[in-house]
């Protein structure tokens, strides 16, 4: 799926499914999977939501669901032991337009310095070791940004190796009473 996700992006021909949703129900659930993988593994998950978080949005709910299932199935596969963070922050909103913060932090294994800037390349881990070690195809990451772009956001990473990493991303969505 995830090849054919990242050849669809690259033809341009995935087009985003803009639908109203509830946007705490998405993430409460999204949380509650990566909690339980978290556990699963013995490492804690938290989940920390910003108060003025708008209830009702217009976007791309699956795409949305799958950046964050593939940040935060990262995050669990590589930390071992500590835990897993899911930040997400309203940073500006108007009568039309909500724009998300949203961060998952990891006390995982992190990435080293020179491999940082080439960790949303498709087919690129942190280190060979890496893929022997937890396996995947280093296509998360690449998806993830193809994703987050296509919804006219930005991505980024900030990492130190062998404490963690903090994959963040930003997207707009419209609030439903300015989509009609």
């Amino acid at each position: 799926n995830d090849i054919l996700d990242l050849s669809k992006i690259e033809a341009r021909k995935m087009d985003l499914e803009l639908s109203d949703f509830h946007l705490p129900d998405v993430l409460k659930t999204i949380g509650e999977i990566a909690r339980i993988r978290a556990e699963q593994k013995g490492i804690s998950f938290e989940y920390c939501v910003t108060p003025d978080l708008p209830k009702g949005v217009r976007g791309d709910e699956k795409r949305l669901r799958q950046i964050l299932l593939n940040l935060l199935g990262n995050a669990v596969k590589f930390t071992d032991r500590g835990k897993v963070r899911l930040v997400v922050k309203c940073e500006k909103s108007n009568n039309s337009q909500t724009s998300l913060h949203i961060s998952v932090i990891d006390t995982g294994v992190g990435i080293q310095h020179e491999v940082v800037p080439f960790i949303f390349e498709r087919f690129r881990q942190a280190d060979d070791s890496a893929q022997r070690r937890y396996g995947g195809t280093g296509l998360g990451t690449a998806i993830a940004r193809n994703l987050v772009e296509l919804m006219g956001g930005e991505i980024g990473v900030e990492s130190t190796y062998g404490k963690g990493s903090c994959f963040w991303f930003r997207i707009p969505l419209t609030l439903p009473d300015a989509a009609s």
